[in-house]
């Protein structure tokens, strides 16, 4: 019989036991990092954001962070004080989405990792939380997103029955949309079927009940606008991370390009001579009647104008899945912000270009002071806060005038005004949709460097212009 000279051997851990462990562990911080990452990209988040949230994230775990990311990729690197012992590890992420609520959680994840140290299995369990919580139901989602485009008809002066046609053409364009996407397909086909669904809708409401729908078909796809991704696309530019904002900026011109094919194939179908005539009723006096019924004017048109405001961005914000906990922020915002781009435009003669930046600066600024009171990033409100300034007029005179030069029957090229007038449209929705991402973009950039966690925006200026004097 063998007698152990050392009864406690066993139970002490050998040097390549602890080498094992030593190695496991930075693996499994790059898997988690990679997944994190992983989940912010789908859920809408700009690269700026996505690379703070997951430094803070490796700095909590006692590891520094470097990283690459594209909009199709990500690479992370992590290393204590050696570079030359980093660990890296590469994952492809194909899925596109807007989950703000994700990217709201993560934040404040974030930081509770940097400030408790909290463990990798406790993250783990809390990213499990964030990855299944369902902040609205489908009830919810699709009965009252589409009241976005509801307001936006009446923001362009539409009449209430064709606000009811855009409720049920939303409606019906949203659950094709969001299904295909939920079911994997392609994401710029899902934005092209929607869109000939919405518009198809219109169209045949307006032939049958022999009714004006010009205010519907101009907020008829609106909707679908991917407005984050083309302030995410104007972020990246201005943080100098320009392969992920030339391809953000690729698929927000190819989603609106899917979205006007469909507008136009839509109006190829219903202006057929055989469809003309499926004529079966005639609201047109009713139409009339319910127009002269609701005509605001002084302080009620001033009124419904910050309503509708406000309620066509809690509408974007119910798409985007904001928290809750946002959405008085978010109709204050966008109740305020559209008010002022309104009387710029409107009562002060102020050219609509410089109204839209003063407005969506407007929302930028005072986003930021509401950041550390509804505990969200203010990305995260400032965003559906604006989206109810989106060119809709111009951008449909715009698709106009290219449908007319390309289903010109007659073979007769367009008048040189026409080229003139089209192009013109063309150019002012650009530079408008450029001053609504400016706006959102420049505090941001601005006040990077400060956290607005627990501090008031008051604190932020005095800093920072403590440190430019």
């Amino acid at each position: 019989m063998t007698i152990n000279p050392d009864p406690d051997s066993d139970l002490k851990i050998k040097p390549k036991q602890i080498e094992m462990i030593e190695e496991k562990e930075p693996q499994r911080v790059l898997e988690l990092l990679t997944e994190i990452g992983k989940m912010m990209m789908t859920s809408g988040a700009h690269t700026a954001r996505i690379i703070r949230n997951l430094e803070r994230i490796a700095k909590g775990l006692g590891y520094n962070c470097e990283l690459v990311l594209t909009y199709t990729g990500i690479v992370i690197s992590i290393y204590k004080e050696n570079k030359q012992k980093a660990h890296t590890l590469a994952r492809t992420v194909r899925d596109k989405g807007i989950n703000f609520e994700t990217i709201s959680e993560i934040s404040i994840l974030s930081w509770d990792v940097l400030e408790n140290k909290i463990s990798i299995d406790e993250i783990k369990s809390r990213l499990v939380q964030i990855r299944t919580r369902k902040v609205y139901t489908n009830f919810q989602l699709y009965f009252w997103a589409p009241f976005a485009s509801v307001a936006l008809c009446m923001l362009f002066d539409g009449d209430w029955i064709q606000s009811l046609i855009v409720y049920v053409s939303t409606f019906i364009g949203f659950y094709a949309r969001r299904n295909m996407v939920l079911r994997h397909h392609n994401h710029l086909m899902a934005f092209f079927v929607a869109s000939t669904i919405s518009i198809s809708i219109i169209h045949f409401s307006g032939l049958f009940f022999n009714i004006e729908i010009e205010q519907a078909l101009i907020v008829s796809i609106l909707y679908l606008i991917p407005g984050v991704v083309m302030i995410n696309s104007f972020i990246d530019y201005l943080e100098g991370y320009f392969e992920s904002g030339t391809a953000r900026f690729i698929y927000f011109s190819m989603a609106v390009f899917m979205l006007a094919f469909g507008f136009f194939v839509s109006n190829m179908i219903f202006s057929m001579p055989f469809v003309n005539t499926i004529n079966a009723f005639d609201f047109s006096n009713l139409q009339a009647q319910v127009v002269a019924a609701y005509q605001p004017t002084g302080i009620a048109l001033h009124t419904s104008k910050l309503i509708f405001g406000g309620i066509c961005s809690l509408g974007f914000a119910l798409i985007f899945n904001t928290s809750k906990r946002a959405m008085w922020t978010v109709f204050i915002l966008g109740a305020v912000g559209y008010y002022i781009k309104y009387l710029l435009s409107n009562d002060c003669d102020v050219n609509l270009i410089l109204s839209i930046f003063a407005a969506s600066s407007f929302v930028g600024i005072s986003g930021m002071y509401f950041a550390h009171r509804a505990h969200t990033p203010p990305i995260i409100f400032m965003i559906p806060a604006v989206i109810n300034m989106i060119p809709g007029l111009l951008s449909y005179e715009f698709m106009m005038g290219m449908i007319h030069w390309i289903s010109n029957d007659n073979g007769q090229k367009p008048s040189v005004e026409e080229v003139i007038q089209t192009f013109s449209y063309g150019i002012s929705t650009v530079f408008i949709l450029f001053a609504l991402a400016f706006g959102v973009a420049f505090p941001i950039i601005v006040f990077k460097s400060y956290t607005v966690k627990g501090k008031d925006l008051n604190v932020l200026i005095k800093k920072l212009f403590t440190k430019t004097a």
